[in-house]
């Protein structure tokens, strides 16, 4: 009897020090349950990629194709008055009408941040990428003081005794001119300026990556300092760039939504709307696709060119 205790004691003694020494291939183990805090704030980010991420071109023939056919339709059939209808509609007062100042705001929020993570916090650097918005500004504000002297020199008052607009419309008359629809170009503006800006956040998760490589100083021209600089920084403000990125999708949509209110109601004509929308087009072209290529030292460079090379520039 003892001896069979004995025996078993041995074969228990010997079971546990053999699983001690083999591991055990059974499941993995679960991971941890999502928050829903954490699960929501995923949802919201897939959508805002949806939103942003689409490509610049094919944006464009968008907006050219249904500013055309809205504009058409609007001249067809007698679309149904509404709330948006009215120039007077909240949106149009107090976002539309402010519509550059809001882009500006945000965008340029979103630049300064990114660029002085991937730049190293090189203010040089992050000059040339702050520029753009100098430009695009510029632009906005040449176009729209252009098109209201072209409105005023082939314009006509209904009364002749008036011969410029603002004294004509003062007295209650109307004034027959070449309108070139500032609403649509704003709009079709921001909506590609902010295209090409966010770029940058759709490998953003790749610099992060790459920031963890042992190896990066020797495959990129960075020193030890620059790389844990950018580390930091990365760590810092990443939750800031996500909610300006957030910000920045949805004020897409409302730039959207209010683009079809302008090309559906009758503000302006086919041609006023139609001329606008190619005006910020060109506007876009030859920023995005000929100064910020040039490479010239003194001149703003494309979104996310940085020293990590973590994006492809096109």
């Amino acid at each position: 009897m003892a001896s069979k205790q004995g025996s078993g004691r041995r074969r228990s003694n010997y079971s546990e020090y053999m699983d001690r020494r083999i591991p055990r291939t059974g499941k993995k183990p679960l991971p941890e349950p999502t928050h829903v805090g954490h699960f929501v704030l995923m949802v919201v980010m897939k959508l805002c990629r949806t939103v942003l991420f689409i490509d610049t071109a094919v944006k464009i023939g968008v907006y050219l194709i249904g500013v055309m056919v809205g504009s058409v339709i609007c001249d067809l059939f007698m679309v149904p008055k509404s709330y948006f209808s009215d120039k007077r509609n909240i949106l149009n007062q107090y976002f539309v009408k402010l519509g550059w100042g809001w882009t500006l705001i945000f965008v340029t929020t979103y630049v300064a941040l990114t660029s002085w993570v991937y730049c190293c916090g090189q203010w040089a650097s992050v000059k040339r990428h702050l520029l753009r918005m100098l430009v695009a500004t510029l632009q906005w504000y040449v176009c729209v003081t252009a098109f209201r002297h072209i409105e005023n020199r082939v314009g006509m008052c209904t009364d002749s005794e008036h011969s410029d607009r603002i004294s004509c419309t003062a007295q209650g008359k109307g004034w027959l001119g070449f309108d070139i629809s500032g609403h649509v170009f704003l709009l079709i503006h921001n909506l590609l300026t902010m295209s090409e800006e966010v770029k940058s956040f759709k490998e953003w998760r790749r610099l992060g990556e790459l920031l963890e490589d042992e190896l990066l100083q020797s495959k990129r021209k960075v020193t030890a300092q620059e790389i844990s600089h950018t580390k930091t920084s990365y760590k810092e403000l990443t939750p800031y760039i996500k909610a300006v990125f957030i910000v920045i999708a949805m004020l897409a949509v409302l730039w959207e939504f209010m683009l079809l209110i302008t090309v559906i109601y009758r503000f302006h004509t086919l041609t006023q709307k139609v001329t606008a929308a190619f005006i910020a087009v060109f506007c876009w072209f030859t920023s995005y696709r000929m100064l910020y290529r040039s490479n010239i030292e003194w001149l703003p460079t494309q979104p996310g060119v940085s020293p990590f090379e973590f994006m492809k520039i096109t």
